[in-house]
């Protein structure tokens, strides 16, 4: 990348480890390091994190004209291990990457890896592209889908994922080529393939997500004959080497929809171009009937943001995120009556200002150098930070941040976890 790779913090304290106050100094010692000027105390709002009369340091790096990344440490205590999601004495380690749209050379684009079931690291996803900055992005399936987005996932204009698994309806959608960034959306979508011969139409279940075996039907190795209705997913290249195996019905098409190839089995190398259907269930008997009066299979699938469609242009990307944190300077999860607000984890947002500002955003958490946020924390300190719009991405041990070639935040982890996407500031 031709960039000077440096560790601005080296933090690699686990969850249990108690911090000494040498570590914290070394946190506070980031002013040192080349290329950080101190940020006057006085000069800026203190987080509202904690006791209001702990000690608050910031520094800022200039990473490009209209980048600016900025470190700040709240409280110089490390916090006692059993009293990580309770004490008011923080400390408190987060990073802020902040991009001017107006002045800066780039735009912000979502990165994936070759498919869908790649996990990689947030460096690995960052240096693909070029990136200048980068964070962690969707909540991912860290099981059998190994990086699978939880819910909704746009590539270039193609919805490929739904907004419905598990209840996710919110995601960061960015337009890579004007680096508008919607952060406040109720996402809703339809799908169905229809034969266009016949007419006949089925509805979707499912974009590029795990195909599920109703439960009354699990022993059945030929789901045609269950009576339960199953899945009904749709698969795209991007998924992954093979779609997922088992009992059910898939079909191939081309990219014209002729059909190309039927098996009552699941599982099958995608080519370029190619889609599937995948049905489990009485969807199985279905999906047949559906291909049996000959003809091609059209599939439509579309994205509403509170009942109104969303375009989906080529340069239409998105994630799954967790929640609205901030809307229209309005804070989402205000404190209640005074409670901490559930535990405390690391955490990664992204936010707008009233102006127009994109702010990439982690917390470091789950150790006594950095206790974490809960989600009233957390949207309290993003509209100190001149957060408009807010969104919650992925946290916990997902949590990290990339800079200038460098992993600037400490993941709980102790190490970089592999993850399933990135959102990317690219010059």
């Amino acid at each position: 990348m031709g960039r000077t790779k440096r560790k601005l913090v080296t933090l690699t304290v686990a969850c249990a480890t108690i911090a000494s106050p040498a570590i914290l100094g070394a946190a506070n010692a980031h002013a040192a390091v080349a290329g950080f000027t101190p940020i006057p105390p006085g000069t800026y709002t203190p987080l509202p994190l904690g006791d209001p009369a702990l000690t608050e340091t910031r520094s800022i790096e200039t990473l490009a004209p209209g980048v600016t990344l900025t470190h700040i440490v709240r409280g110089t205590t490390p916090a006692n291990p059993a009293d990580i999601n309770t004490t008011l004495e923080g400390p408190w380690i987060v990073n802020v990457v902040t991009i001017d749209p107006h002045k800066a050379v780039g735009h912000l684009q979502v990165v994936r890896g070759q498919f869908l079931t790649n996990r990689t690291t947030v460096s690995n996803l960052v240096a693909k592209v070029g990136g200048l900055a980068g964070i962690n992005a969707s909540f991912f399936d860290i099981g059998d889908n190994f990086g699978v987005p939880d819910a909704l996932a746009i590539d270039n204009g193609q919805l490929i994922g739904d907004p419905g698994r598990q209840g996710e309806s919110t995601g960061p959608i960015v337009n890579s080529q004007t680096n508008k960034l919607v952060l406040n959306g109720t996402y809703t979508w339809s799908g169905t393939v229809q034969n266009t011969t016949t007419l006949q139409s089925l509805p979707l279940t499912h974009i590029d997500k795990k195909t599920t075996v109703p439960s009354a039907c699990a022993t059945l190795a030929d789901q045609t004959q269950c009576t339960v209705p199953g899945d009904l997913v749709h698969f795209d290249p991007i998924w992954g080497p093979e779609t997922p195996t088992g009992p059910g019905v898939e079909v191939v098409l081309d990219a014209r929809g002729a059909v190309v190839s039927t098996a009552t089995t699941r599982g099958t190398a995608l080519q370029p171009g190619q889609t599937s259907i995948q049905a489990t269930g009485s969807n199985a008997a279905a999906l047949l009937n559906l291909i049996n009066g000959g003809g091609r299979l059209k599939t439509t699938m579309e994205l509403f943001d509170n009942g109104e469609p969303v375009p989906l242009t080529p340069n239409t990307q998105a994630t799954t995120g967790s929640r609205v944190l901030i809307n229209d300077g309005v804070n989402q999860n205000p404190e209640p009556n005074g409670d901490t607000g559930g535990s405390r984890n690391p955490e990664t947002s992204v936010s707008t200002t009233r102006d127009g500002k994109i702010l990439l955003v982690t917390v470091d958490g789950r150790s006594t150098a950095s206790v974490g946020v809960n989600f009233p924390e957390e949207s309290a300190m993003l509209v100190t930070l001149g957060g408009w719009n807010a969104e919650g991405l992925d946290g916990g041990g997902s949590t990290e941040l990339v800079a200038n070639g460098s992993v600037i935040n400490t993941p709980s982890d102790g190490s970089e976890r592999p993850d399933g996407d990135a959102l990317v500031w690219v010059p």
